[in-house]
């Protein structure tokens, strides 16, 4: 599907299907993962790393030049394998302890990147002492979570009420449970206000307008408790 249009093709893996992962981990396991540890690291003039989930992947270099090069290199070892990678996400930037410092003494800000579903910046330790790499929940996705949730409760709010605030509370659970790490309190409790604010509004159209005030909406989530925005997984422990 390209631009609204059904495409028939029998090439590539079809977007958002079950087995796409699957062949991706296979395919690039050989065309780039192997490529880089056995062949290109070993050329590399400081430290670097890979980390690859599917076809998403982020590498990490301690000096600019293996950076530089490895960009150069890369269009050419994937096109061995009909692979290319996506101009519009694909960028090399400036990132780690020294990164921030860099970026005010040019009057601007240290460079960000999106991986996973969460955007990764530079910061500091609580006491300010050390470097420390945070995430929060990216834009994109925060913005799309959103309005898959309105969608949904926009389809499904005739529901019994039991019902409807069980699914809404398993539909939070399981968001908190992926988003929920280290750093990201913020991200998660901006997800949890604009559940609570469509709830309140969806709920209120489903009898006489107005039927639904703040202190009934308040009283109907203590009889049916939503669960509470937390952090789950330490990524220092």
């Amino acid at each position: 599907m390209e631009e609204g249009k059904e495409i028939a093709s029998d090439k590539g893996t079809p977007q958002g299907g079950i087995i796409s992962p699957v062949l991706a981990n296979i395919y690039l396991h050989y065309s780039l993962d192997i490529w880089f540890t056995r062949v290109f690291q070993q050329g590399c003039h400081g430290q670097s790393r890979i980390i690859r989930y599917a076809d998403d992947f982020v590498v990490c270099f301690e000096r600019e030049a293996d950076a530089i090069r490895f960009r150069k290199e890369l269009d050419l070892r994937l096109s061995k394998f009909g692979l290319e990678i996506s101009p519009e996400k694909t960028k090399t930037i400036e990132f780690g302890p020294y990164a921030q410092s860099k970026a005010d003494s040019r009057g601007g800000k240290a460079s960000t990147f999106d991986f996973l579903g969460f955007t990764h910046y530079c910061s500091r330790s609580r006491n300010g002492r050390k470097f420390r790499m945070k995430r929060i929940t990216s834009r994109k996705k925060f913005t799309a979570k959103i309005r898959m949730f309105r969608d949904w409760l926009k389809a499904n709010r005739t529901l019994p009420t039991d019902e409807l605030m069980g699914k809404v509370g398993s539909k939070l659970q399981g968001h908190f449970a992926y988003y929920g790490v280290t750093d990201n309190s913020k991200g998660l409790n901006r997800f949890s206000y604009e559940v609570h604010r469509l709830l309140f509004k969806w709920l209120n159209r489903r009898g006489k307008r107005g039927c639904m005030n703040w202190e009934k909406f308040n009283l109907l989530l203590k009889k049916f408790p939503l669960p509470q925005p937390r952090i789950t997984v330490n990524l220092f422990a």
